[in-house]
Protein backbone atom coordinates (compact mmCIF):
# COMPACT_ATOMS: atom_id res chain seq x y z
CA UNK A 1 0.00 0.00 0.00
CA UNK A 2 0.94 3.65 -0.19
CA UNK A 3 3.82 4.91 1.93
CA UNK A 4 2.60 7.14 4.82
CA UNK A 5 1.62 10.52 3.42
CA UNK A 6 1.83 9.39 -0.21
CA UNK A 7 -1.14 10.14 -2.41
CA UNK A 8 -1.71 8.00 -5.54
CA UNK A 9 -4.68 8.99 -7.70
CA UNK A 10 -6.14 7.21 -10.73
CA UNK A 11 -8.07 9.10 -13.38
CA UNK A 12 -9.67 7.42 -16.39
CA UNK A 13 -10.85 10.06 -18.85
CA UNK A 14 -13.11 9.81 -21.89
CA UNK A 15 -11.77 10.98 -25.27
CA UNK A 16 -10.94 14.68 -25.44
CA UNK A 17 -9.44 17.08 -27.98
CA UNK A 18 -5.68 17.14 -28.36
CA UNK A 19 -5.40 20.61 -26.87
CA UNK A 20 -7.48 19.65 -23.84
CA UNK A 21 -5.49 16.46 -23.24
CA UNK A 22 -2.18 18.29 -23.32
CA UNK A 23 -3.45 21.07 -21.07
CA UNK A 24 -4.70 18.57 -18.47
CA UNK A 25 -1.32 16.80 -18.40
CA UNK A 26 0.50 20.13 -18.15
CA UNK A 27 -1.86 21.37 -15.41
CA UNK A 28 -1.26 18.21 -13.35
CA UNK A 29 2.48 18.76 -13.70
CA UNK A 30 2.22 22.36 -12.50
CA UNK A 31 -0.02 21.29 -9.62
CA UNK A 32 2.41 18.56 -8.50
CA UNK A 33 5.32 21.01 -8.74
CA UNK A 34 3.52 23.43 -6.41
CA UNK A 35 2.24 20.81 -3.95
CA UNK A 36 3.96 20.56 -0.58
CA UNK A 37 2.76 16.95 -0.16
CA UNK A 38 3.94 13.87 -2.08
CA UNK A 39 1.41 13.14 -4.80
CA UNK A 40 1.20 10.96 -7.91
CA UNK A 41 -1.41 10.98 -10.65
CA UNK A 42 -1.85 8.13 -13.14
CA UNK A 43 -4.16 9.15 -15.96
CA UNK A 44 -5.49 7.09 -18.89
CA UNK A 45 -7.26 8.86 -21.74
CA UNK A 46 -8.28 8.83 -25.39
CA UNK A 47 -8.66 11.31 -28.26
CA UNK A 48 -11.88 12.64 -29.81
CA UNK A 49 -10.44 12.51 -33.31
CA UNK A 50 -7.07 11.66 -34.92
CA UNK A 51 -4.47 14.10 -33.57
CA UNK A 52 -0.75 14.57 -34.13
CA UNK A 53 1.27 15.56 -31.08
CA UNK A 54 4.75 16.99 -31.49
CA UNK A 55 7.59 17.22 -29.01
CA UNK A 56 7.97 20.73 -27.64
CA UNK A 57 11.30 21.25 -29.48
CA UNK A 58 10.14 20.01 -32.89
CA UNK A 59 9.47 22.22 -35.91
CA UNK A 60 5.97 21.39 -37.11
CA UNK A 61 6.69 21.91 -40.81
CA UNK A 62 9.58 19.48 -40.74
CA UNK A 63 7.86 16.83 -38.63
CA UNK A 64 4.45 16.58 -40.28
CA UNK A 65 2.73 17.39 -43.58
CA UNK A 66 0.62 20.25 -42.21
CA UNK A 67 -1.31 20.84 -45.43
CA UNK A 68 -2.38 17.20 -45.54
CA UNK A 69 -3.28 17.28 -41.84
CA UNK A 70 -5.49 20.33 -42.39
CA UNK A 71 -7.17 18.70 -45.38
CA UNK A 72 -8.11 15.70 -43.22
CA UNK A 73 -9.19 17.76 -40.20
CA UNK A 74 -6.36 16.34 -38.08
CA UNK A 75 -5.47 18.47 -35.07
CA UNK A 76 -1.77 19.19 -34.52
CA UNK A 77 -0.67 20.05 -30.99
CA UNK A 78 2.58 20.39 -29.07
CA UNK A 79 3.23 18.26 -26.00
CA UNK A 80 4.74 19.75 -22.83
CA UNK A 81 7.35 16.96 -23.17
CA UNK A 82 10.03 16.34 -25.77
CA UNK A 83 10.29 13.44 -28.18
CA UNK A 84 9.09 13.04 -31.74
CA UNK A 85 5.81 13.14 -33.67
CA UNK A 86 3.02 10.72 -32.75
CA UNK A 87 -0.35 10.11 -34.40
CA UNK A 88 -3.00 9.50 -31.74
CA UNK A 89 -6.06 7.72 -33.09
CA UNK A 90 -7.20 4.24 -31.99
CA UNK A 91 -5.12 4.07 -28.82
CA UNK A 92 -4.96 4.48 -25.06
CA UNK A 93 -2.62 7.14 -23.72
CA UNK A 94 -1.16 7.09 -20.22
CA UNK A 95 0.28 9.92 -18.15
CA UNK A 96 2.15 9.75 -14.84
CA UNK A 97 2.71 12.95 -12.87
CA UNK A 98 4.56 12.83 -9.55
CA UNK A 99 6.67 14.74 -7.05
CA UNK A 100 7.10 11.68 -4.79
CA UNK A 101 10.78 10.89 -4.32
CA UNK A 102 9.97 7.76 -2.30
CA UNK A 103 8.13 6.16 -5.20
CA UNK A 104 10.59 7.49 -7.79
CA UNK A 105 13.90 7.80 -5.91
CA UNK A 106 16.92 9.54 -7.33
CA UNK A 107 15.10 11.93 -9.64
CA UNK A 108 16.72 10.49 -12.77
CA UNK A 109 15.06 10.30 -16.19
CA UNK A 110 16.47 6.82 -16.71
CA UNK A 111 15.23 5.45 -13.40
CA UNK A 112 11.76 6.92 -13.84
CA UNK A 113 11.42 5.53 -17.37
CA UNK A 114 12.44 2.10 -16.14
CA UNK A 115 10.04 2.11 -13.18
CA UNK A 116 7.03 3.22 -15.23
CA UNK A 117 7.83 0.82 -18.06
CA UNK A 118 7.99 -2.00 -15.53
CA UNK A 119 4.47 -1.09 -14.33
CA UNK A 120 3.20 -1.04 -17.92
CA UNK A 121 4.95 -4.34 -18.57
CA UNK A 122 3.19 -5.95 -15.60
CA UNK A 123 -0.12 -4.53 -16.75
CA UNK A 124 0.29 -5.97 -20.24
CA UNK A 125 1.16 -9.32 -18.70
CA UNK A 126 -2.33 -9.35 -17.19
CA UNK A 127 -3.59 -9.46 -20.79
CA UNK A 128 -1.34 -12.42 -21.54
CA UNK A 129 1.17 -10.26 -23.40
CA UNK A 130 4.92 -10.35 -22.75
CA UNK A 131 6.68 -7.09 -23.62
CA UNK A 132 10.40 -6.41 -23.20
CA UNK A 133 12.17 -3.20 -22.21
CA UNK A 134 14.24 -1.74 -25.03
CA UNK A 135 17.96 -1.53 -24.26
CA UNK A 136 19.68 1.81 -23.80
CA UNK A 137 20.85 2.91 -27.29
CA UNK A 138 24.54 3.02 -27.96
CA UNK A 139 26.12 6.46 -27.89
CA UNK A 140 25.56 8.30 -31.16
CA UNK A 141 22.55 6.25 -32.31
CA UNK A 142 19.74 8.31 -30.75
CA UNK A 143 20.47 11.48 -32.73
CA UNK A 144 20.09 9.64 -36.02
CA UNK A 145 16.38 9.20 -35.39
CA UNK A 146 15.43 12.79 -34.60
CA UNK A 147 13.89 13.44 -37.99
CA UNK A 148 11.56 10.43 -37.93
CA UNK A 149 8.29 9.84 -36.05
CA UNK A 150 8.34 8.34 -32.58
CA UNK A 151 7.50 4.74 -33.38
CA UNK A 152 10.22 4.22 -36.00
CA UNK A 153 12.88 3.90 -33.28
CA UNK A 154 12.81 2.68 -29.67
CA UNK A 155 14.35 4.75 -26.88
CA UNK A 156 15.64 3.42 -23.57
CA UNK A 157 13.23 1.27 -21.60
CA UNK A 158 10.35 1.67 -24.05
CA UNK A 159 8.34 -1.51 -24.56
CA UNK A 160 8.87 -3.91 -27.45
CA UNK A 161 7.09 -7.01 -28.67
CA UNK A 162 9.70 -8.92 -30.59
CA UNK A 163 11.72 -6.21 -32.33
CA UNK A 164 8.71 -3.90 -32.79
CA UNK A 165 7.81 -0.97 -30.56
CA UNK A 166 4.49 -1.14 -28.69
CA UNK A 167 4.65 1.86 -26.34
CA UNK A 168 6.29 5.22 -27.04
CA UNK A 169 6.91 7.65 -24.18
CA UNK A 170 8.27 11.12 -23.43
CA UNK A 171 9.14 12.89 -20.18
CA UNK A 172 9.57 16.38 -18.76
CA UNK A 173 11.08 17.23 -15.40
CA UNK A 174 10.72 20.41 -13.37
CA UNK A 175 12.57 21.20 -10.15
CA UNK A 176 10.37 18.95 -7.97
CA UNK A 177 7.96 17.07 -10.25
CA UNK A 178 7.89 15.23 -13.55
CA UNK A 179 5.40 14.29 -16.26
CA UNK A 180 5.77 11.17 -18.36
CA UNK A 181 3.15 10.24 -20.90
CA UNK A 182 3.01 7.76 -23.72
CA UNK A 183 1.01 6.20 -26.52
CA UNK A 184 -0.19 2.60 -26.73
CA UNK A 185 -1.78 2.12 -30.20
CA UNK A 186 -4.53 -0.44 -30.57
CA UNK A 187 -4.86 -0.61 -34.37
CA UNK A 188 -2.31 1.63 -36.15
CA UNK A 189 -3.24 3.19 -39.49
CA UNK A 190 0.05 2.71 -41.36
CA UNK A 191 -1.10 4.50 -44.52
CA UNK A 192 -2.30 7.61 -42.66
CA UNK A 193 0.84 7.76 -40.54
CA UNK A 194 3.05 7.37 -43.59
CA UNK A 195 1.29 10.21 -45.39
CA UNK A 196 1.41 12.54 -42.39
CA UNK A 197 5.05 11.89 -41.52
CA UNK A 198 6.37 11.33 -45.07
CA UNK A 199 7.56 7.82 -44.17
CA UNK A 200 7.09 4.56 -46.06
CA UNK A 201 4.15 2.76 -44.37
CA UNK A 202 6.06 -0.52 -44.66
CA UNK A 203 8.87 0.96 -42.55
CA UNK A 204 6.33 1.90 -39.89
CA UNK A 205 4.66 -1.51 -39.97
CA UNK A 206 8.04 -3.18 -39.53
CA UNK A 207 9.04 -0.90 -36.64
CA UNK A 208 5.88 -0.72 -34.51
CA UNK A 209 3.05 -3.02 -33.50
CA UNK A 210 -0.49 -2.40 -32.30
CA UNK A 211 -1.94 -4.04 -29.22
CA UNK A 212 -4.54 -5.94 -31.25
CA UNK A 213 -1.87 -7.65 -33.34
CA UNK A 214 0.40 -8.25 -30.35
CA UNK A 215 -2.38 -9.78 -28.24
CA UNK A 216 -3.98 -11.66 -31.11
CA UNK A 217 -7.37 -10.13 -30.34
CA UNK A 218 -9.17 -6.83 -30.02
CA UNK A 219 -8.68 -5.41 -26.51
CA UNK A 220 -11.29 -2.87 -25.32
CA UNK A 221 -9.80 0.28 -23.85
CA UNK A 222 -11.65 -0.33 -20.57
CA UNK A 223 -9.98 -3.72 -20.21
CA UNK A 224 -6.61 -2.25 -21.11
CA UNK A 225 -6.93 0.61 -18.60
CA UNK A 226 -7.91 -1.84 -15.86
CA UNK A 227 -4.95 -4.11 -16.64
CA UNK A 228 -2.45 -1.24 -16.69
CA UNK A 229 -3.76 0.25 -13.45
CA UNK A 230 -3.31 -3.19 -11.90
CA UNK A 231 0.25 -3.21 -13.20
CA UNK A 232 0.95 0.05 -11.35
CA UNK A 233 -0.51 -1.38 -8.14
CA UNK A 234 1.74 -4.43 -8.47
CA UNK A 235 4.90 -2.56 -9.46
CA UNK A 236 4.69 0.15 -6.79
CA UNK A 237 2.82 -1.72 -4.05
CA UNK A 238 0.17 0.99 -3.88
CA UNK A 239 -3.57 1.33 -3.55
CA UNK A 240 -5.47 4.15 -5.18
CA UNK A 241 -6.56 6.96 -2.89
CA UNK A 242 -9.94 7.32 -4.59
CA UNK A 243 -12.14 4.93 -6.61
CA UNK A 244 -11.59 4.79 -10.35
CA UNK A 245 -13.86 7.46 -11.90
CA UNK A 246 -16.35 6.19 -14.48
CA UNK A 247 -16.43 9.53 -16.29
CA UNK A 248 -14.38 12.69 -16.53
CA UNK A 249 -14.82 15.36 -13.94
CA UNK A 250 -15.08 18.37 -16.19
Amino acid sequence: MNAPGADWNLLIDPPRSGQDNMEIDHSLLRWAEASTQPVTWVRFYGWKSPTVSLGKHQKAEAAVDLEFARSRGIEVVFRPTGGRAVLHAAELTYAVVSNDNRSFPGGSVDGTYRAISRALQLGLRRLGLEAALAPVPRRGTAAAGRGVPCFVTASRHELLVGARKLVGSAQRRLARAFLQHGSLPLEPDWALMGRLFRVDPEVLAGSMIGLGEAAGRSVPVEELAAALSGGFEEAFGIGWRTPVPTAATG
